[in-house]
């Protein structure tokens, strides 16, 4: 049974029953505007039938395991450390971002050609992102999937900054350049997490692999496997969580390393050409669904991640709407919504009750969230 979004304070030695909205989203807000008016009718009753409706009317339980907790912070999850301030995905952006605030470090994780697990977003490396030894953008297509390289032969460039005039300068305006950063490992990582992020942050590990594209990494199951045991050899799985947008890797995560929680990225373009690793009414499965077919349960997301045992979920911000996080809430799934750069969109997922949000400007939202 849902959860009452309003509660009652006071009784019979505390005087008049107060109603209090508790509501945890804006949606359940108007569910508990809208019940003032039955609520005003009981303040009329004798004490003794007042309160045996206000029983029957119910008060706010407190959170189990079927509904997230509406008193948490939201969390600000650092996305690729804090690209909008810091080279996207290197040790100074990690920094950055817990400095900033951030109580999640989230990253891109590949496997190299030598088996060692690199940081970095795209599946080779970026050319407004890579200059060469001599500090040139030099980097042109075919560029080689960074599966295919040596980490010595990654770590011939460097990532410092950002290619003056390149879409990605354009976007992070506020990135301040760092002379020096290389394509870090995930234990240098982890090493800079544990000096520089103290407790409770998280750190949010993203599996790079794409079923649509299979050459151009790692198989799931060995990525994970291999992310799975240095996160335990570290002694960080308490504070780790594995998300993906392939939940052919979520459900690896799950059997492999059933104490690390998970979260499923998704993403529904709004239109035919836009990606979608949903694919709601559409004939089949998903290819990134790892043979579930939302359709199956009735093309809800929230259904779908508790049919594979998934708790938490990361959609795109432009897909979330009241209603998907009341579900989501009402199934015990936490949402955490990518990648909001904007204050008035920070303000709008925050007045829903989203439980967090993913942002390349830490700063902005730690701020938001201190008003």
């Amino acid at each position: 049974v849902p959860v009452p979004p309003h509660r009652f304070e006071g009784g019979p030695r505390g005087g008049r029953p107060r109603f209090v909205c508790c509501a945890s989203t804006a949606y359940r807000l108007r569910q508990c505007i809208a019940e003032r008016a039955l609520i005003a009718h009981v303040a009329g009753m004798s004490r003794t039938l007042r309160f045996a409706a206000l029983a029957l009317l119910g008060a706010c339980a407190r959170p189990n395991a079927a509904t997230p907790a509406a008193s948490r912070a939201p969390e600000i999850i650092g996305h690729r450390g804090a690209a909008g301030l810091a080279p996207e995905n290197t040790l100074a952006a990690f920094s950055r971002g817990c400095a900033e605030g951030a109580t999640g470090i989230e990253l891109d994780v590949h496997v190299a050609g030598d088996g060692t697990l690199v940081v970095h977003h795209d599946y080779a490396l970026h050319p407004d992102l890579t200059r060469d030894s001599l500090g040139a953008f030099s980097i042109r297509d075919p560029r080689p999937q960074l599966h295919t390289m040596s980490l010595a032969a990654i770590r011939t460039s460097v990532v410092g900054g950002l290619r003056p005039g390149s879409d990605y300068a354009k976007r992070h305006p506020e990135q301040q350049a760092v002379d020096g950063e290389r394509v870090p490992t995930l234990d240098e990582v982890i090493t800079r997490f544990q000096r520089d992020c103290a407790p409770p942050a998280r750190l949010v590990v993203e599996i790079k692999t794409d079923p649509t594209q299979p050459t151009f990494s790692a198989a799931p199951d060995d990525v994970v496997q291999r992310t799975v045991a240095l996160l335990r050899a570290r002694g960080v799985t308490k504070r780790a969580q594995i998300i993906a947008f392939d939940w052919r890797a979520i459900m690896a995560a799950h059997r492999l390393a059933p104490e690390i929680p998970t979260s499923v990225l998704t993403a529904e373009g709004r239109t035919e050409r836009d990606w979608n690793t949903i694919q709601i009414g559409r004939t089949g499965a998903s290819e990134w669904m790892g043979g579930l077919d939302v359709d199956s349960v009735g093309g809800s997301i929230p259904q779908a991640i508790r049919r594979i045992g998934g708790r938490n979920w990361s959609p795109n911000a432009g897909n979330v709407t009241p209603e998907r996080l009341e579900e989501a809430h009402r199934l015990g799934i936490r949402v955490f919504p990518w990648t909001v750069n904007d204050t008035t969109e920070m303000k709008r997922l925050l007045a829903m009750g989203v439980d967090g949000i993913t942002t390349d400007r830490p700063d902005l939202l730690r701020a938001l969230l201190r008003r």
